[in-house]
């Protein structure tokens, strides 16, 4: 099972400082041989060419090629051998089949789905290729040529029934219907909120923004985007069409919630014209069938593999002593360990050597400075991340389950979570512990961002100043909520804000946005704001009203503010030490063909300009 792509808590702060994302393995089928021969990844006649064996130099110090191959099949290992097998079995089954891909096929894929997007196959081609960092001839071996193979060998069993076009029809031209929600821990408590919001229906926002579970929708009282057909559970859905606008719904129960629910609007159905439906429906056929792809090859996998008598070296001790250098066998064809290595490499080498030049110049600073990453320090890093993502039980923080959900309840990705995102936060730790510092100034902005006032406004997002400038014309001669909502749902480009009639979660001070803040805080209920550039788009803003704070003295909360405000200042302080020491370090990258100069070395390079001058 792949690693989940979540890492711990603020770890985003780190920019590219820490290990790369790998590249999704249901993104990545294997092959490196031409097409038009219909071969498999590892039957190449030819021999692949001398491999460095030196992949970077950082600092004078060197990573070998058998490090990051070493490094990479301790993470990557086993999905490759798997998507390897895979192929080896679409190959074996396209010869049995007598079914031949050819370098045509290939190509008139490409130029179709170039087409799809308005681009010609050599435009598709360099973008895809610079996007995904392959080869032309990787991409369409690795890709191609195994999506056509699969929907070949599949193409009996994609079928779209009717009903099911019918249906996707209705999802995505059908009627929808906007709802706010209330959700309670349990019946008796829904009960109680049902009688109150039915005495005072127009509070249904407000008692959503105090009460509801979701705080997702509480932030926009209890808002949700509109729910079209087929989308949600079936009594649910059954529920939101039978109701009309203002109508508050009995507590529902749907997967252990208990829900209130208000319709706010009901939007019709869209009408097709009569010449553009068959277009319609033939972009949603070749979709569903693209879905039903998975689906297809996942089931003739299961039928080739009961066909074929495969053995997994790799994963089982004994065989590898007994073959080594194997990693598996298909009916006695061996895929070799070294392929599976040179495979994880052409896959996931880039990433996995920037983790490991990013963790040599870490282990190089702490060493210089007399420092070390301790089990301790490995341990609480851990028991914090977790308590940060929310596991924790009565008897305290369920590190074991934050663990299990970072390694996918794979026990043997421990060791990889700890060296690819845990130690390297402790490292980084270390080195700025000591220039964390916490002012009455930092404790002020604190608390006003996390228990101030905050301003309730509805927005609207524009990537044009002109569009901006002519809708708020509109929303000024008539700045009512209702009319700003409906521009908001007709021009922002913000899908929150559009689907939601321009509800956005209220705008708090020191949230990184001082203009769009300034703004905000100076608006009276009923205002409507001028035209702010926030970044390179406009928003503007209609105040509904103010948040009133529940804790009002500092005091109280002094303690879990400044852990707060001490763990933000440390994760900036390490993005910015981590960037620092990257751009500081003499990197030499043979994979990537890159070269950086060090600091002493820039140093000594404007030393020898100014004495030259």
């Amino acid at each position: 099972m792949p690693m989940p792509i979540k890492f711990i808590a603020n770890c985003l702060l780190l920019l590219a400082f820490i290990a790369v994302s790998p590249v999704s393995h249901a993104q990545s089928t294997s092959g490196t041989t031409p097409p038009d021969r219909n071969q498999p990844s590892g039957q190449s006649a030819q021999q692949p060419p001398q491999q460095m064996p030196i992949l970077a130099v950082i600092n004078g110090e060197q990573i070998t090629r058998e490090q990051i191959a070493t490094a990479c099949l301790d993470r990557f290992g086993e999905p490759v051998l798997e998507s390897l097998i895979n192929k080896q079995l679409v190959f074996n089954e396209c010869q049995a089949q007598n079914i031949l891909i050819t370098e045509q096929d290939v190509n008139d894929e490409i130029r179709d789905k170039a087409a799809s997007f308005g681009f010609t196959a050599e435009r598709y081609m360099d973008l895809i290729c610079t996007q995904r960092k392959l080869t032309a001839d990787r991409y369409k071996n690795d890709f191609v040529w195994q999506e056509l193979a699969l929907r070949r060998l599949a193409q009996n069993e994609i079928r779209i029934d009717p009903e099911d076009l019918r249906k996707q029809m209705e999802f995505e031209f059908g009627p929808k219907v906007q709802i706010r929600e209330i959700v309670a821990e349990n019946r008796q408590r829904a009960e109680q909120l049902l009688a109150e919001v039915r005495s005072a229906p127009e509070s249904f926002g407000q008692m959503a923004k105090l009460n509801s579970l979701n705080p997702n929708s509480a932030a926009v009282k209890g808002l949700l985007p509109p729910i079209a057909k087929n989308a949600v559970d079936p009594q649910m859905e059954q529920l939101v069409f039978s109701m009309q606008p203002g109508d508050i719904s009995d507590v529902l129960e749907v997967a252990g919630q208990f829900l209130i629910i208000k319709c706010e609007r009901i939007f019709p159905a869209v009408e097709i014209a009569s010449s553009d439906l068959p277009a319609v429906q033939e972009r949603m056929l070749q979709e569903m069938s693209k879905a039903k792809l998975t689906d297809a090859a996942a089931k003739l996998f299961e039928r080739l593999q009961q066909k074929v008598q495969i053995v997994n070296v790799y994963n089982n001790p004994e065989l590898r002593q007994q073959m080594p250098g194997v990693a598996a066998t298909v009916d006695g064809q061996r895929i070799l360990l070294a392929d599976i290595a040179e495979e994880c490499i052409a896959r996931f080498g880039s990433p996995m050597l920037t983790a490991e030049i990013n963790r040599m110049i870490l282990q190089q600073e702490l060493k210089a400075r007399n420092l070390q990453v301790t089990q301790q320090d490995i341990t609480e890093e851990i028991t914090r991340a977790a308590e940060a993502d929310g596991y924790t039980r009565q008897d305290g923080v369920d590190v074991e389950g934050w663990i299990a959900y970072m390694t996918g309840d794979d026990p043997s990705r421990t060791d990889s979570l700890v060296a690819d995102t845990v130690w390297p936060t402790c490292a980084l730790k270390k080195l700025v512990a000591s220039s964390v510092q916490i002012t009455d100034e930092d404790l002020r902005k604190g608390f006003e961002a996390n228990y101030g006032e905050r301003v309730e406004v509805l927005a609207i997002v524009f990537r044009d100043q002109r569009l901006a400038q002519r809708t708020w014309q509109m929303a000024a001669a008539n700045p009512t909520e209702e009319y700003f909502g409906q521009l908001a749902n007709q021009y922002s480009i913000d899908p929150a804000s559009q689907s939601n009639f321009g509800q956005i979660p209220p705008i708090q001070r020191h949230g990184g946005k001082p203009e769009l803040e300034e703004e905000a805080f100076s608006l009276k209920t009923g205002e409507i704001s001028q035209v702010i550039q926030d970044g390179e788009h406009f928003v503007i803003m209609l105040c509904t009203g103010r948040t009133t704070p529940v804790v009002t003295n500092m005091d109280d909360v002094r303690e879990h503010l400044v852990k707060h405000i001490h763990d933000q200042k440390t994760f900036v302080a390490m993005a910015q030490r981590g960037k620092q020491l990257y751009e500081d370090a003499q990197i030499d990258n043979f994979l990537e063909g890159t070269s950086q100069p060090g600091i002493r070395e820039r140093q000594a390079s404007r030393e020898a300009g100014t004495i030259q001058r």
